[in-house]
Protein backbone atom coordinates (compact mmCIF):
# COMPACT_ATOMS: atom_id res chain seq x y z
CA UNK A 1 0.00 0.00 0.00
CA UNK A 2 1.11 3.23 -1.26
CA UNK A 3 2.22 6.29 1.72
CA UNK A 4 -0.54 8.33 0.26
CA UNK A 5 -3.35 5.58 0.13
CA UNK A 6 -2.21 4.49 3.84
CA UNK A 7 -3.24 8.14 4.53
CA UNK A 8 -6.26 8.14 2.90
CA UNK A 9 -7.48 5.14 4.79
CA UNK A 10 -6.43 6.26 7.95
CA UNK A 11 -8.23 10.08 7.55
CA UNK A 12 -11.19 7.54 6.29
CA UNK A 13 -11.27 5.68 9.33
CA UNK A 14 -10.83 8.27 11.75
CA UNK A 15 -13.53 10.19 10.29
CA UNK A 16 -15.66 7.09 10.64
CA UNK A 17 -14.65 6.70 14.03
CA UNK A 18 -15.52 10.29 14.94
CA UNK A 19 -19.35 9.94 13.34
CA UNK A 20 -20.10 6.61 15.09
CA UNK A 21 -18.51 8.57 18.76
CA UNK A 22 -20.93 11.71 17.93
CA UNK A 23 -23.73 9.60 17.08
CA UNK A 24 -23.58 7.45 19.68
CA UNK A 25 -23.47 10.64 22.17
CA UNK A 26 -26.29 12.11 20.75
CA UNK A 27 -28.30 8.87 21.15
CA UNK A 28 -27.44 8.76 24.84
CA UNK A 29 -27.19 12.22 25.56
CA UNK A 30 -29.15 13.21 29.09
CA UNK A 31 -32.34 15.39 28.28
CA UNK A 32 -32.92 18.82 29.75
CA UNK A 33 -36.46 18.99 29.05
CA UNK A 34 -39.11 16.69 30.63
CA UNK A 35 -41.24 14.70 28.33
CA UNK A 36 -44.50 12.37 28.97
CA UNK A 37 -43.70 8.82 30.45
CA UNK A 38 -40.04 9.33 30.65
CA UNK A 39 -37.31 7.84 33.17
CA UNK A 40 -35.43 9.83 35.49
CA UNK A 41 -32.38 9.52 36.97
CA UNK A 42 -31.34 12.10 39.71
CA UNK A 43 -28.26 12.25 41.84
CA UNK A 44 -27.24 13.78 45.18
CA UNK A 45 -23.86 14.22 45.18
CA UNK A 46 -21.21 16.68 47.50
CA UNK A 47 -18.51 15.65 45.00
CA UNK A 48 -19.75 14.33 42.15
CA UNK A 49 -19.60 11.16 43.16
CA UNK A 50 -23.23 9.89 42.70
CA UNK A 51 -23.54 11.97 39.46
CA UNK A 52 -20.99 10.25 37.67
CA UNK A 53 -22.46 6.84 38.73
CA UNK A 54 -25.83 8.15 37.59
CA UNK A 55 -24.20 9.47 34.55
CA UNK A 56 -22.39 6.10 33.65
CA UNK A 57 -26.24 4.29 33.95
CA UNK A 58 -27.77 6.31 31.11
CA UNK A 59 -26.06 4.44 28.46
CA UNK A 60 -29.01 1.91 27.94
CA UNK A 61 -31.51 4.90 28.18
CA UNK A 62 -32.24 6.93 25.08
CA UNK A 63 -34.74 8.95 26.55
CA UNK A 64 -33.55 9.48 30.08
CA UNK A 65 -33.59 12.99 32.21
CA UNK A 66 -30.63 13.75 34.52
CA UNK A 67 -31.20 16.25 37.39
CA UNK A 68 -30.25 16.98 40.82
CA UNK A 69 -32.29 16.30 43.67
CA UNK A 70 -32.89 19.83 44.43
CA UNK A 71 -34.41 20.04 41.00
CA UNK A 72 -36.52 17.69 41.04
CA UNK A 73 -40.15 18.96 41.46
CA UNK A 74 -44.05 17.64 41.83
CA UNK A 75 -44.43 17.85 37.80
CA UNK A 76 -41.61 15.23 37.57
CA UNK A 77 -43.01 12.61 39.29
CA UNK A 78 -46.14 13.09 37.44
CA UNK A 79 -44.73 12.88 33.93
CA UNK A 80 -41.95 10.05 35.27
CA UNK A 81 -42.37 6.45 33.86
CA UNK A 82 -40.09 5.91 36.65
CA UNK A 83 -37.16 7.00 38.51
CA UNK A 84 -33.56 6.08 39.61
CA UNK A 85 -32.07 7.78 42.56
CA UNK A 86 -27.96 7.82 42.84
CA UNK A 87 -27.54 9.03 46.78
CA UNK A 88 -24.21 10.11 48.17
CA UNK A 89 -23.85 10.50 52.15
CA UNK A 90 -22.53 13.67 53.36
CA UNK A 91 -20.92 14.05 56.94
CA UNK A 92 -22.16 12.10 59.72
CA UNK A 93 -25.53 10.91 57.85
CA UNK A 94 -26.53 13.80 56.15
CA UNK A 95 -27.89 14.67 52.43
CA UNK A 96 -25.58 16.10 50.37
CA UNK A 97 -26.07 20.31 49.79
CA UNK A 98 -28.35 19.52 46.37
CA UNK A 99 -30.80 16.82 48.43
CA UNK A 100 -31.80 19.15 51.58
CA UNK A 101 -35.18 19.01 52.19
CA UNK A 102 -35.88 16.35 49.81
CA UNK A 103 -37.76 14.29 52.30
CA UNK A 104 -39.62 16.96 53.46
CA UNK A 105 -40.80 17.98 49.64
CA UNK A 106 -42.53 14.44 49.34
CA UNK A 107 -45.13 15.79 51.26
CA UNK A 108 -46.20 18.30 48.53
CA UNK A 109 -46.83 14.95 46.21
CA UNK A 110 -50.06 13.60 45.42
CA UNK A 111 -50.80 10.65 47.00
CA UNK A 112 -51.83 8.63 43.38
CA UNK A 113 -48.79 9.81 41.73
CA UNK A 114 -46.73 8.51 44.34
CA UNK A 115 -48.12 5.06 44.44
CA UNK A 116 -48.21 4.74 40.56
CA UNK A 117 -43.94 5.48 41.35
CA UNK A 118 -41.90 2.91 40.27
CA UNK A 119 -37.98 3.48 41.69
CA UNK A 120 -34.83 2.55 42.76
CA UNK A 121 -32.22 3.55 45.00
CA UNK A 122 -28.73 3.61 44.89
CA UNK A 123 -26.52 4.59 47.63
CA UNK A 124 -23.18 5.33 47.79
CA UNK A 125 -21.05 5.66 50.95
CA UNK A 126 -17.87 5.02 52.80
CA UNK A 127 -18.20 1.81 55.36
CA UNK A 128 -15.30 3.53 57.49
CA UNK A 129 -18.00 5.83 58.93
CA UNK A 130 -20.85 4.59 60.94
CA UNK A 131 -23.72 5.86 59.09
CA UNK A 132 -22.80 4.68 56.40
CA UNK A 133 -25.35 5.43 53.54
CA UNK A 134 -27.62 6.72 55.79
CA UNK A 135 -29.35 8.89 52.95
CA UNK A 136 -29.41 6.69 51.01
CA UNK A 137 -31.25 4.58 53.27
CA UNK A 138 -33.36 7.46 54.73
CA UNK A 139 -34.48 8.10 50.45
CA UNK A 140 -35.34 4.29 50.29
CA UNK A 141 -37.90 4.00 53.07
CA UNK A 142 -39.20 7.16 52.91
CA UNK A 143 -40.68 6.36 48.84
CA UNK A 144 -41.48 2.89 50.30
CA UNK A 145 -43.69 3.70 53.20
CA UNK A 146 -45.64 6.55 51.20
CA UNK A 147 -46.05 3.88 48.94
CA UNK A 148 -44.03 4.27 45.70
CA UNK A 149 -42.96 0.75 44.14
CA UNK A 150 -39.47 -0.27 44.20
CA UNK A 151 -37.92 -1.71 41.16
CA UNK A 152 -35.26 -3.73 43.38
CA UNK A 153 -34.01 -3.73 47.18
CA UNK A 154 -31.45 -0.58 47.45
CA UNK A 155 -27.89 -0.93 46.04
CA UNK A 156 -24.98 0.08 47.77
CA UNK A 157 -21.34 1.22 46.78
CA UNK A 158 -18.80 1.54 49.27
CA UNK A 159 -16.31 3.82 48.49
CA UNK A 160 -13.82 1.97 50.95
CA UNK A 161 -14.12 -1.29 48.50
CA UNK A 162 -10.75 -2.87 47.42
CA UNK A 163 -10.61 -1.75 43.60
CA UNK A 164 -10.86 -5.10 41.45
CA UNK A 165 -9.18 -5.83 37.96
CA UNK A 166 -12.28 -4.96 35.89
CA UNK A 167 -12.39 -1.72 37.37
CA UNK A 168 -9.06 -0.41 36.71
CA UNK A 169 -9.71 0.67 32.68
CA UNK A 170 -10.91 4.44 34.00
CA UNK A 171 -7.21 4.47 35.63
CA UNK A 172 -4.35 6.09 34.17
CA UNK A 173 -0.42 6.62 35.57
CA UNK A 174 1.33 9.94 36.83
CA UNK A 175 4.67 10.15 37.51
CA UNK A 176 5.72 11.85 41.38
CA UNK A 177 8.13 14.73 40.10
CA UNK A 178 8.87 15.83 43.72
CA UNK A 179 8.03 15.55 47.45
CA UNK A 180 8.56 18.32 49.91
CA UNK A 181 7.87 18.14 53.75
CA UNK A 182 6.31 21.24 54.45
CA UNK A 183 6.44 21.28 58.24
CA UNK A 184 9.50 19.30 59.15
CA UNK A 185 9.42 20.61 63.06
CA UNK A 186 5.64 20.78 64.01
CA UNK A 187 3.98 19.04 65.95
CA UNK A 188 1.37 18.33 63.74
CA UNK A 189 1.82 15.35 61.56
CA UNK A 190 3.84 15.87 58.50
CA UNK A 191 2.07 17.89 55.72
CA UNK A 192 3.66 17.25 52.33
CA UNK A 193 3.68 19.21 48.53
CA UNK A 194 3.32 16.97 46.47
CA UNK A 195 4.21 17.67 42.07
CA UNK A 196 3.08 15.21 39.73
CA UNK A 197 4.05 14.86 36.21
CA UNK A 198 0.06 14.35 35.01
CA UNK A 199 -0.03 14.55 30.83
CA UNK A 200 -2.53 11.87 30.71
CA UNK A 201 -5.41 13.77 33.18
CA UNK A 202 -7.34 16.81 32.54
CA UNK A 203 -8.74 18.32 35.41
CA UNK A 204 -10.61 21.62 36.63
CA UNK A 205 -9.71 23.74 39.66
CA UNK A 206 -12.10 21.72 42.50
CA UNK A 207 -11.79 18.12 40.92
CA UNK A 208 -10.64 15.38 42.86
CA UNK A 209 -7.73 13.27 42.18
CA UNK A 210 -8.31 9.22 42.85
CA UNK A 211 -4.84 7.66 43.97
CA UNK A 212 -5.24 4.13 44.43
CA UNK A 213 -2.62 3.08 47.21
CA UNK A 214 -0.97 -1.03 46.32
CA UNK A 215 -1.37 -3.16 49.09
CA UNK A 216 0.17 -6.44 49.33
CA UNK A 217 0.72 -6.83 45.94
CA UNK A 218 -3.03 -5.47 44.96
CA UNK A 219 -4.95 -2.26 45.09
CA UNK A 220 -6.65 -1.01 48.05
CA UNK A 221 -9.21 1.21 48.23
CA UNK A 222 -8.97 4.59 46.32
CA UNK A 223 -8.44 7.83 48.53
CA UNK A 224 -9.70 11.22 47.42
CA UNK A 225 -7.01 14.30 47.11
CA UNK A 226 -8.07 17.67 46.49
CA UNK A 227 -6.26 18.85 43.73
CA UNK A 228 -4.28 22.58 44.02
CA UNK A 229 -3.49 23.02 40.96
CA UNK A 230 -5.08 25.48 38.54
CA UNK A 231 -6.79 24.19 35.18
CA UNK A 232 -4.54 21.42 33.37
CA UNK A 233 -4.97 23.62 29.91
CA UNK A 234 -3.42 26.32 32.17
CA UNK A 235 -0.96 24.61 34.28
CA UNK A 236 0.52 22.43 32.03
CA UNK A 237 -0.18 19.29 32.99
CA UNK A 238 1.84 19.87 36.03
CA UNK A 239 -0.75 18.33 39.61
CA UNK A 240 0.01 19.65 42.53
CA UNK A 241 -1.44 17.45 45.90
CA UNK A 242 -1.29 18.11 49.72
CA UNK A 243 -0.85 15.84 51.83
CA UNK A 244 -1.46 14.97 55.39
CA UNK A 245 0.77 11.72 56.84
CA UNK A 246 -2.49 9.95 58.74
CA UNK A 247 -1.25 8.72 61.97
CA UNK A 248 -4.37 6.80 63.92
CA UNK A 249 -4.58 7.10 67.55
CA UNK A 250 -2.93 3.67 68.26
CA UNK A 251 0.31 5.16 66.00
CA UNK A 252 -0.75 3.44 63.01
CA UNK A 253 -0.36 5.26 59.22
CA UNK A 254 -3.08 5.52 56.91
CA UNK A 255 -2.25 3.10 53.88
CA UNK A 256 -2.51 5.53 50.98
CA UNK A 257 -1.23 8.81 53.13
CA UNK A 258 2.09 6.75 53.69
CA UNK A 259 2.63 5.25 50.97
CA UNK A 260 2.51 8.80 49.30
CA UNK A 261 4.01 10.78 51.93
CA UNK A 262 6.66 8.10 52.75
CA UNK A 263 7.19 4.62 50.78
CA UNK A 264 6.58 6.03 46.82
CA UNK A 265 10.00 7.55 45.68
CA UNK A 266 10.12 10.49 43.19
CA UNK A 267 10.30 9.41 39.88
CA UNK A 268 7.81 6.54 40.59
CA UNK A 269 4.48 6.04 38.41
CA UNK A 270 0.91 6.36 40.51
CA UNK A 271 -2.28 4.56 39.55
CA UNK A 272 -4.42 7.83 39.56
CA UNK A 273 -7.71 9.22 38.02
CA UNK A 274 -9.76 12.64 38.13
CA UNK A 275 -12.64 12.66 39.55
CA UNK A 276 -14.71 15.42 37.94
CA UNK A 277 -16.30 17.57 41.59
CA UNK A 278 -19.29 20.25 39.60
CA UNK A 279 -20.29 21.23 42.97
CA UNK A 280 -17.00 22.49 43.83
CA UNK A 281 -16.09 23.82 39.89
CA UNK A 282 -16.38 27.84 40.17
CA UNK A 283 -17.88 29.03 36.73
CA UNK A 284 -17.21 32.78 37.05
CA UNK A 285 -13.75 34.09 38.06
CA UNK A 286 -15.02 38.09 38.14
CA UNK A 287 -16.73 37.88 40.92
CA UNK A 288 -15.48 37.78 44.91
CA UNK A 289 -14.49 34.45 46.26
CA UNK A 290 -14.14 34.08 49.54
CA UNK A 291 -11.58 31.15 50.39
CA UNK A 292 -12.13 29.24 54.17
CA UNK A 293 -9.92 26.42 54.86
CA UNK A 294 -7.26 25.05 57.45
CA UNK A 295 -4.79 22.16 57.42
CA UNK A 296 -4.31 19.95 54.15
CA UNK A 297 -7.92 21.95 52.91
CA UNK A 298 -5.43 24.46 51.88
CA UNK A 299 -5.28 22.25 48.98
CA UNK A 300 -8.72 22.86 47.66
CA UNK A 301 -7.99 26.46 47.99
CA UNK A 302 -4.82 26.82 46.35
CA UNK A 303 -6.64 25.68 42.60
CA UNK A 304 -8.93 28.49 42.66
CA UNK A 305 -6.30 30.52 43.84
CA UNK A 306 -3.59 29.67 41.00
CA UNK A 307 -6.94 29.91 38.63
CA UNK A 308 -7.45 33.25 38.97
CA UNK A 309 -4.09 34.28 38.94
CA UNK A 310 -3.45 33.02 35.47
CA UNK A 311 -7.02 35.21 34.57
CA UNK A 312 -7.27 38.36 33.52
CA UNK A 313 -10.37 40.41 35.71
CA UNK A 314 -10.08 37.76 38.32
CA UNK A 315 -12.94 38.99 41.32
CA UNK A 316 -10.88 39.69 44.52
CA UNK A 317 -9.78 36.93 46.28
CA UNK A 318 -10.41 36.46 50.60
CA UNK A 319 -8.51 34.03 51.93
CA UNK A 320 -8.89 32.69 55.67
CA UNK A 321 -6.71 29.51 56.38
CA UNK A 322 -5.73 27.93 59.65
CA UNK A 323 -3.11 26.32 61.39
CA UNK A 324 -1.50 25.11 64.20
CA UNK A 325 2.12 26.71 65.05
CA UNK A 326 2.59 30.01 63.72
CA UNK A 327 6.44 29.41 62.75
CA UNK A 328 5.88 25.73 61.92
CA UNK A 329 2.88 25.59 59.98
CA UNK A 330 2.95 29.02 58.03
CA UNK A 331 3.01 26.72 54.50
CA UNK A 332 3.44 28.49 51.34
CA UNK A 333 4.06 31.78 52.86
CA UNK A 334 6.10 33.20 50.10
CA UNK A 335 3.53 32.05 47.34
CA UNK A 336 0.67 34.00 49.42
CA UNK A 337 2.99 36.92 49.61
CA UNK A 338 3.59 36.96 46.30
CA UNK A 339 -0.26 36.56 45.02
CA UNK A 340 -0.83 39.57 47.29
CA UNK A 341 1.51 41.89 45.61
CA UNK A 342 0.07 41.12 42.45
CA UNK A 343 -3.45 41.62 44.00
CA UNK A 344 -4.62 38.28 43.24
CA UNK A 345 -5.70 38.17 47.03
CA UNK A 346 -7.37 41.52 48.59
CA UNK A 347 -7.28 40.31 51.89
CA UNK A 348 -5.20 37.24 54.18
CA UNK A 349 -5.96 36.34 57.65
CA UNK A 350 -3.78 32.79 59.06
CA UNK A 351 -4.89 31.97 62.62
CA UNK A 352 -3.01 29.55 64.16
CA UNK A 353 -4.40 27.21 67.45
CA UNK A 354 -1.65 27.40 69.20
CA UNK A 355 -1.19 31.01 69.69
CA UNK A 356 -1.51 33.61 72.43
CA UNK A 357 -4.40 35.57 70.05
CA UNK A 358 -8.28 35.15 70.93
CA UNK A 359 -8.64 34.28 67.52
CA UNK A 360 -7.24 30.60 67.38
CA UNK A 361 -9.64 28.89 64.73
CA UNK A 362 -10.96 30.38 61.17
CA UNK A 363 -14.85 30.24 62.56
CA UNK A 364 -13.15 32.73 65.17
CA UNK A 365 -11.98 35.41 62.25
CA UNK A 366 -15.71 34.77 60.16
CA UNK A 367 -17.13 35.97 63.55
CA UNK A 368 -14.74 38.64 64.71
CA UNK A 369 -15.54 40.34 60.54
CA UNK A 370 -19.03 39.25 60.71
CA UNK A 371 -20.10 42.80 58.58
CA UNK A 372 -17.14 42.27 56.38
CA UNK A 373 -18.05 38.76 55.43
CA UNK A 374 -21.57 40.04 55.15
CA UNK A 375 -20.51 42.76 53.23
CA UNK A 376 -18.59 40.80 50.85
CA UNK A 377 -21.19 38.20 50.46
CA UNK A 378 -23.43 40.76 49.00
CA UNK A 379 -21.80 42.16 46.07
CA UNK A 380 -22.37 38.30 44.70
CA UNK A 381 -19.76 36.59 46.28
CA UNK A 382 -19.13 32.76 46.37
CA UNK A 383 -17.80 30.80 49.43
CA UNK A 384 -15.44 28.09 49.22
CA UNK A 385 -14.38 25.68 52.20
CA UNK A 386 -12.05 23.10 52.67
CA UNK A 387 -11.12 21.13 54.92
CA UNK A 388 -11.99 18.27 57.59
CA UNK A 389 -15.71 18.14 57.61
CA UNK A 390 -15.55 17.30 61.66
CA UNK A 391 -14.45 20.58 63.66
CA UNK A 392 -13.80 23.20 60.92
CA UNK A 393 -16.41 22.82 58.54
CA UNK A 394 -19.29 22.17 60.98
CA UNK A 395 -17.89 25.18 63.12
CA UNK A 396 -17.70 27.15 59.68
CA UNK A 397 -21.09 26.22 58.83
CA UNK A 398 -22.36 27.84 62.04
CA UNK A 399 -20.42 30.91 62.07
CA UNK A 400 -21.61 31.34 58.64
CA UNK A 401 -25.74 30.40 60.02
CA UNK A 402 -24.83 32.76 62.67
CA UNK A 403 -23.37 35.54 60.33
CA UNK A 404 -26.14 35.39 57.15
CA UNK A 405 -29.00 33.44 58.78
CA UNK A 406 -29.88 30.05 57.72
CA UNK A 407 -32.63 31.35 55.05
CA UNK A 408 -29.64 33.62 53.29
CA UNK A 409 -27.60 30.55 53.41
CA UNK A 410 -29.87 27.82 51.71
CA UNK A 411 -30.52 30.56 48.97
CA UNK A 412 -26.52 30.51 48.55
CA UNK A 413 -26.73 26.53 48.52
CA UNK A 414 -29.81 26.96 45.44
CA UNK A 415 -27.83 28.71 43.93
CA UNK A 416 -24.63 27.03 44.12
CA UNK A 417 -22.65 30.02 45.55
CA UNK A 418 -21.74 27.76 48.97
CA UNK A 419 -19.28 24.97 47.95
CA UNK A 420 -18.03 22.82 50.25
CA UNK A 421 -15.09 20.80 49.55
CA UNK A 422 -14.90 18.84 53.07
CA UNK A 423 -13.52 15.50 54.60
Amino acid sequence: MSEELRIVVSLALSIAWCLWVGISWLRHKPRSTMASHQPIFVYASQTGQAKATAQSQLISFSDALLLPLNKLTPKHFSLASEMHFFVSTYGEGEAPDNGHGFIQSLNSINQDIIQSLKFSVTALGDSRYPAFCAFGKQVYQQLTHIGAQPLSDIKYIDANAKQTEDKLFDFTTAKLKERTHLNPNSVSPGLYHLHLDAKNLTWKPGDILEVLPPEKGKYGAPRSYSIASAASDLYNDQLILLVRLHIAPDGSQGLASRFLTQTCREGSLLTVKVRANPSCQLTATNTPLLLIGAGSGLAGLLGHIKQRSLTKNAGPIWLIYGEREPIHDHHLSSDIAHWQEQNVLSRVDRVFSRQSSNEKYVQDILIKHSQAVKAFIETQGDIYVCGSLTGMGNAVHQALVTILGQSELETLIASERYHRDLY
